[in-house]
């Protein structure tokens, strides 16, 4: 009798999971997502520091530039180890 209402309830419990993972899932829709402006800027992150622009922000190699209330996303890749005939490098978008 204790081996059946066991049983009895292990199969209870799977049928609740079973029905409650889909209702889980469904969450309200985010929102939609909406075209952001990306475009290339022909200037180094060097030349942007230098004509004014400033770091709010930095996360590894990425950093946000400011001026003016512009916004600026820059990646820099390294040169690598030190005396490397390669130069470090960046690469940057305008957001606004």
């Amino acid at each position: 009798m204790r081996r059946r209402l066991v049983s009895l309830r292990l199969v209870s419990l799977a049928l609740l999971a079973a029905l409650a993972g889909p209702a889980l899932a469904q969450g309200p829709a985010g929102p939609p997502r909406v075209p952001t402006q990306w475009e290339e800027v022909n200037r180094s992150m060097s030349e942007l520091l230098n004509d004014g622009h400033r770091i709010v922000a930095a996360a590894g190699p990425s950093f946000t530039l400011e001026k003016n209330g512009k916004y600026v996303a820059c990646e820099v890749r390294s040169a690598g180890a030190v005396g490397a005939k390669r130069s470090t490098t960046s690469q940057c978008y305008r957001l606004n």
